[in-house]
C-alpha cells in the first residue's frame, strides 16, 4: 500500500500554486516594481516635493514675495537702461570776432620746457618740480563777449594767417557734457536718454474737471514738427488710509494694507482724520481740588469714539476712579449728550465739570473749534487736543492739484497720463572725446552688469574668488612638492599660517589692513568687492594648495620617471603628464571647497557689501520680519548649493578615469 501511494505521487505529483504561470506573472511584475522603487533616489524626490511646497508657499505670500525681490535685486526681464553715462562730446562751433590775444612763450615757459624735455635728470623731472602743462589758448572778442579757446581745439581759421588785432572767423570743437541713460549703441552711434519719461495713473473718480489744450511746437527749431494736444485735469487730492507709524510737525508715515510704507509731507496734506482726544473743563472747576469721595460730572457725546471706549462699563451713573495724588477714589458720573455742542453748553452752564471728546472724523477738533468760536464761554482746554502719534488707523486727504499730459491708457476706472516725454540724443561715437562716467544701469536679465547686490553679488564674488583661489592653490601646491627647500618652506609657512586663522579675521585684515596699505603705498584704490574677493581667495588658497599637493603625490612616481626618461624637463613632465592626472583626482575635493566658499561668502557682509545675507539683515531690521527674512536667505543659499553640487557631480562624472 505505501509503495502504491508513492508510485501514484510520482506519476501525479501534488500541484504547487507558486509554480503556476498565472501566479508567477503578477509576482514577477511586483518584484520589478519593488526593485524599481528601491532604486529611486528618494532623498532627491522628497527634497523636490519639499522645495515645490516651500516655493509655492513663498510665492503665494505677499511678505515672502517682498523679501525675495529685496534679496535678488529685483531683476527685470529686459531693460533699455543699459548704462548711466556722462559723455563729453566735441561739437563743431563757429565764432566771428577780433583776434585779441594768445598764449606766448616767456622765460618761465622756456625753463619749464628745458627741465621737461632737455635735461635728463631724475632730480629735476620727478613729480613736483615740473608743473602740469597748461594748453595754449587764443582769445576772440565777439559781440557776445570774450572767448578763450584752447588752440588744440581749433580746426579752421579764416584767414589762416590772421594776426593779433585782425578780424577772424574760427571753427573749433566745443566740449559739451551729455548726461543720461545709454539705451542703445552700435559701432557708429550711441543713443542716450537725457530726460526720462514720467507717467501718472489715478482713479477717474478723482477728476474734478478736464480741458483739452493745444501746445504749439517750435517750428524755428524743427519746421516739420506738429502741434500736440494735451489734457489738463483738475483732480481731487488722493485719499490714503492706513496704520500710522509716525506723526510729526513736518511729515507722517503710514503702513498701507499691502504692508508697504508711504511717507507724506504735512505740507501736501489737505486734512487727515486721526483719533484725537480733547478734554474741556469748566473754568470754575479747573483749579478746584478733588478729594476722596468727591463727585466729578463728566459729559460726552453719543455716537463718538469715546462711546466705544465706555462700552465695558456696566453703568455710567458712578465710576470709581483712583486719585493720583491722594489716597482713595473719586466718584465720576458720566453724562451722555446727543452731540458735542450740547455737552459743551452744559459745561459752560456749570451742569457738568468737564467734557471728554474722542473722534477720528472730520469733526475731531470740534471742541477746540467751539472754544475758539466762543471766547466768552466759561470753558477752557487745559491741554491742546492730543492726536494719536502711532499704531492707530488714519485717513489722509491730500490737496487738490492739476496734472497735464497725454493720455496713453484709459479704462472705466483709471486713466494714465504721460506727463513728461522722454528725450533722446544720438551721439556719433567718433565725436565723444571723453567717457567721463559709465556705470551699469537697471538690473535685468539682458543687463546683468547692473545686478550688483543680493544673490548676484554673492555668486559673482564666489566665482571670482574661487578662480583666484585656484591659481593661488596651484602655485603653492607645486611649491609644496618642490625639492627646493626655500620654495617648500615658503609654501608650508603660508599653508600652516592661513589654515590656522579664521576666515572672518582674514576678511577683516584684507578690508582694513591690506587695502589701506595698498592705497597708501601704490595709490591703488581697491573696492569693497575686491577686498572680499582677495580675502576669500587668500583664505581658501591654503586649503586648495593642500588638495593639489595630495593629488600630485597620489600619482605614481613612475609617471614622472617615465616622462623624464622620454626627454621631458621637470616643468614639461608636470604640465603634460602629472597635472592632467592629478586634476581628475582632486576634482571632488575642489568641488566641495567651492560649495564651502559659496556658504562662507556670507561673511563678506562684515565689509558692508550688499550681499545676500546683508540684504536679509537690512530687511529684518527694517520690517522686524525675522522669520520671513532669514527663512528666505537660508532657502536661497540651499538652492544655490544644491544646483552647484549637481553641476560638480556632472563635471566629476565626465572627468572620471575609465576603469
Amino acid at each position: 500500500m505505501p509503495d502504491e501511494r508513492m508510485r501514484t505521487e510520482q506519476l501525479h505529483p501534488p500541484s504547487d500554486p507558486s509554480l503556476d504561470p498565472l501566479v508567477q506573472e503578477p509576482q514577477r511584475w511586483t518584484d520589478r516594481i519593488l526593485n524599481w522603487a528601491a532604486g529611486l533616489p528618494w532623498w532627491a524626490i522628497i527634497l523636490a516635493v519639499i522645495a515645490i511646497f516651500v516655493l509655492y508657499s513663498m510665492l503665494s505670500s505677499v511678505a515672502y514675495r517682498r523679501v525675495i525681490r529685496s534679496l535678488t535685486d529685483d531683476p527685470q526681464v529686459s531693460t533699455d537702461d543699459l548704462f548711466d553715462v556722462v559723455q563729453i562730446v566735441g561739437e563743431p562751433t563757429m565764432i566771428i570776432g577780433r583776434y585779441t590775444d594768445e598764449t606766448r612763450d616767456s622765460v618761465e615757459t622756456v625753463i619749464a620746457e628745458l627741465l621737461d624735455t632737455v635735461i635728463d635728470s631724475e632730480e629735476v623731472t620727478r613729480t613736483g618740480f615740473i608743473e602740469e602743462e597748461t594748453p595754449a589758448t587764443l582769445t576772440i572778442q565777439s559781440d557776445e563777449g570774450a572767448f578763450t579757446i584752447p588752440k588744440g581745439r581749433v580746426t579752421e581759421m579764416d584767414p589762416p594767417d590772421a594776426m593779433v588785432g585782425s578780424d577772424v572767423t574760427i571753427t573749433y570743437i566745443d566740449r559739451v557734457t551729455v548726461t543720461g541713460v545709454l539705451t542703445d549703441r552700435n559701432d557708429k552711434t550711441m543713443t542716450v536718454r537725457t530726460v526720462n519719461e514720467e507717467t501718472v495713473t489715478f482713479a477717474k473718480d478723482r477728476i474734478l474737471s478736464q480741458d483739452i489744450q493745444t501746445i504749439a511746437c517750435d517750428r524755428d527749431a524743427d519746421p516739420n514738427c506738429e502741434d500736440r494736444e494735451v489734457i489738463v485735469i483738475q483732480r481731487q487730492g488722493e485719499i490714503i488710509s492706513g496704520r500710522l507709524n509716525t506723526l510729526s510737525q513736518t511729515n507722517m508715515s503710514l503702513e498701507l494694507d499691502d504692508e508697504s510704507t508711504r511717507e507724506i509731507r504735512r505740507s501736501d496734506v489737505d486734512y487727515f482724520n486721526v483719533p484725537t482726544l480733547t478734554i474741556a473743563v469748566n473754568v470754575d472747576m479747573a483749579e478746584a481740588a478733588v478729594g476722596e469721595g468727591d463727585e466729578v460730572r463728566l459729559g460726552f457725546a453719543k455716537e463718538t469714539d469715546i462711546t466705544d471706549a465706555l462700552v465695558e462699563l456696566e453703568t455710567l451713573d458712578e465710576v470709581p476712579v483712583p486719585l493720583r495724588y491722594a489716597d482713595g477714589d473719586a466718584r465720576v458720573v458720566l453724562v451722555p449728550y446727543p452731540d458735542i455742542v450740547a455737552a459743551l453748553e452744559a459745561a459752560d452752564a456749570g451742569e457738568i465739570d468737564a467734557v471728554v471728546y474722542l473722534d477720528d472724523s472730520l469733526d475731531r477738533l470740534a471742541v477746540a473749534d467751539w472754544v475758539d468760536a466762543n471766547p466768552g464761554a466759561n470753558v477752557m482746554l487745559p491741554t491742546p487736543p492730543r492726536e494719536c502719534e502711532r499704531n492707530c488707523d488714519v485717513t489722509v486727504k491730500l490737496v487738490d492739484d492739476e496734472v497735464t499730459g497725454t493720455v496713453i491708457k484709459e479704462t472705466d476706472d483709471e486713466i494714465t497720463l504721460r506727463t513728461v516725454d522722454a528725450v533722446y540724443i544720438i551721439l556719433d561715437r567718433d565725436k565723444i572725446v571723453d567717457d567721463r562716467r559709465m556705470e551699469p544701469g537697471v538690473c535685468a536679465l539682458n543687463n546683468l552688469r547692473g545686478c550688483d547686490s543680493g544673490i548676484f553679488l554673492t555668486l559673482r564674488v564666489t566665482f571670482m574668488a574661487y578662480g583666484l583661489a585656484l591659481i593661488i592653490g596651484l602655485f603653492f601646491g607645486l611649491m609644496r612638492v618642490s625639492s627646493n627647500p626655500i620654495l617648500y618652506a615658503i609654501s608650508t609657512l603660508y599653508v600652516e599660517v592661513i589654515r590656522g586663522i579664521p576666515l572672518l579675521v582674514i576678511l577683516l585684515y584684507a578690508g582694513f589692513v591690506v587695502s589701506p596699505r595698498i592705497r597708501d603705498t601704490f595709490g591703488l584704490e581697491l573696492t569693497d568687492e575686491w577686498e572680499a574677493i582677495i580675502g576669500l581667495a587668500f583664505g581658501y588658497g591654503a586649503f586648495i594648495a593642500e588638495i593639489f599637493r595630495a593629488g600630485i603625490q597620489s600619482i605614481s612616481r613612475g609617471q614622472m620617471e617615465a616622462a623624464r626618461s622620454l626627454g621631458m624637463s621637470y616643468p614639461q613632465s608636470m604640465r603634460y603628464v602629472i597635472l592632467p592626472q592629478a586634476v581628475r583626482v582632486v576634482l571632488p575635493p575642489l568641488g566641495n571647497d567651492f560649495i564651502a566658499m559659496l556658504k562662507d561668502s556670507a561673511l563678506i557682509s562684515v565689509l558692508a557689501l550688499p550681499d545676500l545675507l546683508q540684504l536679509g539683515r537690512l530687511y529684518v531690521s527694517r520690517t522686524f520680519r525675522a522669520f520671513e527674512g532669514y527663512n528666505t536667505v537660508a532657502i536661497l543659499y540651499l538652492g544655490m548649493t544644491l544646483l552647484l553640487s549637481l553641476l560638480v557631480r556632472i563635471i566629476e562624472r565626465r572627468a572620471r578615469l575609465p576603469r
